[in-house]
């Protein structure tokens, strides 16, 4: 396997620099978000989980002069990137600035529309995060964002757990469906916790789509899972046991993946809209 990254490395420049404005992995999410929008009027917008761009400076555009839009992401190296980007394509009317959705560094009432994508389910306190966004929106003012779903990569899932149980670890598997349901809200338990914050769901749409790799081997080495995915994994796993069960469920893979022309990666994900009330 690949170097596995940490979280320390996205104080790297480097990975800043090579890191897509849209990555593939969220830009089916990212296009049914931007096709959801109403542009018929100016708005003072926030995106949650900015990144390095998107969709913040895209949507700055498309609404254009006489709309504001501010962007928060903890990750300091990618705001410099959207710096740059701000500057190499002339647009002045966004505003970028380090920080956490728990604790949004702007007035109460002040956003007619807040949008994140794959931002949310990513946050330390999704409660925190949504009141911040409660006490930020102006009345009537909309949420959207897009979130991926607890059936994400389950065949990755699945072989983790056959792999745990063949090595006696049972005891280890509720901590795999606690960890994926920590991670991923059902579409019924994330409208819940939106209506409890006074955020009326206006509709909910559902998609999914198919990672597609040549082996197990291809999905681990994949810089997308190293990136995201890997560190967490590991630390479901004993330390003892993390490199034997690692290699049964790559070699496991790579024997699935065989039989069937390689293997395939479900991401099912949901896009939410909610009215601040």
């Amino acid at each position: 396997m690949k170097r596995i990254f940490q979280p320390e490395d996205f104080r790297n420049e480097l990975l800043a620099a090579a890191y897509d404005e849209l990555p593939l992995w969220s830009a089916p999410f990212g296009l049914n978000l931007l096709n959801a929008i109403n542009y018929s009027a100016p708005v003072v917008a926030l995106d949650i989980g900015c990144g390095t761009g998107f969709p913040l400076l895209e949507l700055a555009q498309r609404f254009g002069k006489g709309s504001n839009f501010y962007g928060i992401d903890p990750w300091s190296e990618g705001l410099n990137l959207i710096r740059r980007k701000m500057e190499c394509y002339d647009i002045d009317n966004v505003t970028v600035t380090c920080a956490v959705a728990e604790k949004l560094p702007f007035d109460n009432e002040m956003f007619d529309l807040i949008t994140s994508n794959n931002g949310l389910n990513n946050v330390q306190s999704l409660e925190d995060s949504l009141k911040e966004c409660h006490r930020t929106l102006k009345k009537d003012g909309n949420l959207i964002f897009t979130a991926n779903l607890p059936g994400t990569f389950s065949l990755f899932y699945e072989t983790l757990i056959k792999a745990m149980l063949q090595e006696g670890l049972d005891m280890i598997v509720p901590k795999i469906y606690k960890h994926i349901k920590s991670k991923r809200k059902s579409i019924e338990e994330m409208c819940q916790t939106l209506e409890n914050i006074r955020l009326r769901v206006i509709r909910t749409e559902t998609e999914s789509y198919n990672m597609h790799f040549s082996s197990g081997t291809s999905f681990f080495n994949h810089f997308l899972i190293r990136l995201y995915f890997m560190s967490s994994w590991l630390n479901l796993i004993p330390e003892n046991f993390q490199h034997q069960i690692m290699n049964l469920v790559e070699e496991e893979l790579n024997s699935f993946s065989v039989s069937n022309q390689g293997i395939c990666m479900e991401v099912p994900y949901a896009l939410f809209e909610a009215e601040k009330f």
